[in-house]
């Protein structure tokens, strides 16, 4: 798989949407050898279907099945690797249930859902994948019956309500904007929040790892500039209720001071992304920075070349 933010990111974002519907696992380690599927999910109730719940997601989740999933454009020997852990996973099933003297049931059966961004139309005919139009949307993919096996190409899905969900997790503009569409859903949409806070998450460890030394890829970078106004947004919505919260319990001022720090590790961030470090102009005008709101600041971070920064502070 990728670097370690998307991978975590992934591991945390599947089980968020489904978990309230059967028991999931995320990096559940294979016993025959250390192997980890991204996620195992065994439904205990109806999981929906709808486009206003889960959509696609729901219907590939709709019996026993692995998740893997890919930031990149999956190679042949990872999906005969995911192959080989679905084999694994049907190995030691049969033996549990030989053990007890049971037999497996058809619906008892796991099946193997990869994801990835795009796949070539070579690929997916040398693993005999096909489309079925009849009862999934284009970019669904299954292999031959009794492999248990489909792949979804991300890229591919239908923009659309039902889609949403598995579109957050393609690359560039596509997950762009999936992200931007999840915002501007209702506040109180299912699980909008907790998706907007894993985003969050990401947008943090990939900030941690730049912040490090570690050299990001363009593509990151670019995530980083796309997601600031997100997190951004999202720490005026918690300074807000913050505030409140503060005001109630009488922490108000402690509050205040944790939240300008988080601002003040974002707007650092954004500073190394765009212009490679912080000079000692960029580090003198950090606290005017943190003086203004988030909806203040975000236009000046992401708009003005470094000099423009500078002299837009120096002037006032």
């Amino acid at each position: 798989m990728s670097q370690f933010p998307h991978d975590q990111f992934m591991k945390e974002y599947i089980p968020e949407l489904i978990s309230e519907y059967g028991l999931v696992k995320a990096g559940d380690t294979l016993s025959s050898e250390v192997r980890e599927i991204d996620v195992f999910f065994t439904p205990t109730k109806p999981v929906p279907t709808t486009p206003n719940t889960l959509g696609l997601l729901g219907k590939l989740a709709q019996t026993i099945c692995l998740f893997e999933v890919f930031r990149k454009s999956v190679e042949n020997h990872q999906i005969l690797e995911c192959i080989g852990k679905l084999c694994d996973t049907h190995n030691l099933q049969r033996r549990e249930k030989r053990k007890n003297k049971e037999k497996i049931l058809p619906s008892e059966i796991p099946f193997l859902w990869i994801l990835t961004p795009t796949l070539s139309n070579q690929k997916l005919e040398d693993f005999g994948a096909k489309l079925n139009l009849k009862n999934w949307e284009e970019g669904v993919y299954l292999l031959p019956k009794n492999l248990y096996t489909g792949i979804v190409v991300i890229h591919q899905l239908p923009v659309n309500q039902d889609t949403l969900w598995l579109r957050i997790l393609g690359r560039e503009k596509v997950q762009e904007n999936a992200i931007e569409e999840l915002k501007n859903l209702p506040v109180d949409y299912p699980h909008r929040d907790n998706v907007l806070e894993l985003v969050c998450n990401l947008l943090a460890m990939l900030e941690l790892n730049q912040q490090s030394g570690n050299i990001l890829t363009p593509e990151d970078r670019e995530l980083i500039m796309k997601l600031s106004p997100v997190y951004l947004e999202k720490l005026a919505q918690k300074e807000q209720f913050g505030i409140q919260q503060g005001l109630q319990q009488g922490l108000q001022q402690g509050l205040q001071q944790g939240l300008q720090q988080g601002q003040k590790t974002m707007i650092e961030g954004i500073l190394i992304s765009r212009f490679g470090e912080i000079s000692a102009e960029l580090k003198g005008i950090i606290p005017q920075l943190l003086a203004l709101s988030p909806l203040e600041v975000t236009p000046l971070l992401l708009n003005l070349s470094r000099e423009d920064l500078i002299n837009h502070f120096l002037s006032e």
